[in-house]
């Protein structure tokens, strides 16, 4: 099984990470991007999406 991007969430907003997990969500990975910003991985799902457009619609 190939992952690419499209299969990859990844989260730079500290309070949509804690709805995510929150929600029971568990990330891959957190690291600091090239920019020096701190992001977490997730996988795409649909549930996660859901999370992420409410999240967007109520800020």
């Amino acid at each position: 099984m190939n992952v690419t991007k499209k299969d990859l969430l990844f989260v730079y907003d500290v309070l949509l990470h804690r709805k995510i997990q929150r929600a029971g969500h568990e990330l891959l990975t957190s690291a600091i991007s090239l920019a020096d910003r701190k992001f977490w991985l997730y996988p795409r799902t649909t549930e996660i999406e859901q999370i992420m457009k409410e999240h967007v619609n109520n800020n």
